[in-house]
Parts: structure tokens; C-alpha cells; sequence
């Protein structure tokens, strides 16, 4: 694949792994527009969401940012898949 093919842009869709602290309930999954969802802990033994969302654009993944921010979910990372 070519270079070029593999840059993000604001309008091309991606599938994104977003980690959030805690357990958040199973029921938020389908809210988010998770394709997969799991439990992990880190290094301190601390529980993390890892969310893969669905593919979307920019927009919709800086939506679904500010819907953690005003639930009060704190984010710890987000990388592009």
C-alpha cells in the first residue's frame, strides 16, 4: 500500500483504539459505536476501557471525545488502527 494511501485525513474514514480509565458498563458499548470492547489493566493494576470503534471521520470521532468529557469519562489515549 502506498504511502499516501495510508495517511489519515479529516474526511476519510478509520477505525480507532480508544482507551478510557475504568470499567465502563457493557451497555455504553453500543452508545459508542464499539465493534469490540474489553477490560484490561495496566501496570498499577488499574482497570482500562479499550473501546474499537467503527470507522469514522474526524468529526465523529472529536463527537464521541467530547460525549466522554461530559460524561466525565477520563480518556487515556486514542490511536488510529
Amino acid at each position: 500500500m502506498a504511502e499516501s494511501s495510508r495517511k489519515l485525513n479529516m474526511h476519510r474514514p478509520a477505525v480507532f483504539r480508544i482507551c478510557i480509565q475504568g470499567e465502563l458498563d457493557e451497555d455504553w458499548f453500543e452508545y459508542f459505536g464499539a465493534q469490540s470492547a474489553s477490560v484490561e489493566t495496566d501496570k498499577m493494576g488499574n482497570a482500562i476501557t479499550v473501546i474499537m470503534s467503527e470507522p469514522m471521520d474526524q468529526a465523529a470521532l472529536v463527537g464521541l471525545v467530547n460525549h466522554l468529557n461530559a460524561l466525565g469519562i477520563p480518556l487515556i489515549s486514542v490511536e488510529p488502527i
